[in-house]
């Protein structure tokens, strides 16, 4: 089962450690500390992917639909910026099959206003 098929499953939404963190939390965003109430959506973050379809209550965390944007968002640019790119992916992007002006035109100076 893949991740997106678990996360839209009768069995995560029915996980005992899903539902036991929403009640830990008090069905609040533990950032922010949003609820339902407020007119946005809860979800249920997993700060670990050890246990996937088996975790614990410790594995999750209950945020709102923009905290856990957020939260997400920064884990990854952490975990990409530790990343180097390899020369050999990127040097494509970077090379030029035509020159950037027309040689024949020579230089031209363009005045500012």
């Amino acid at each position: 089962m893949t991740y997106l098929e678990y996360i839209t499953s009768h069995k995560w939404r029915t996980s005992a450690a899903r539902l036991g963190e929403l009640a830990a939390s008090g069905h609040r965003c533990r950032t922010c500390y949003a609820s339902p109430g407020d007119d946005v959506r809860l979800e249920v973050h997993h700060r670990t992917y050890e246990r996937l379809g088996h975790e614990l209550i410790g594995d999750l965390t209950t945020l709102c639909c923009y905290c856990h944007h957020v939260i997400t968002d920064a884990h990854r640019r952490r975990r990409y910026a530790l990343i180097r790119p390899n020369p050999v992916d990127t040097a494509p992007l970077f090379e030029r099959t035509a020159p950037l002006f027309d040689p024949s035109m020579g230089f031209q100076r363009h005045e500012r206003y």
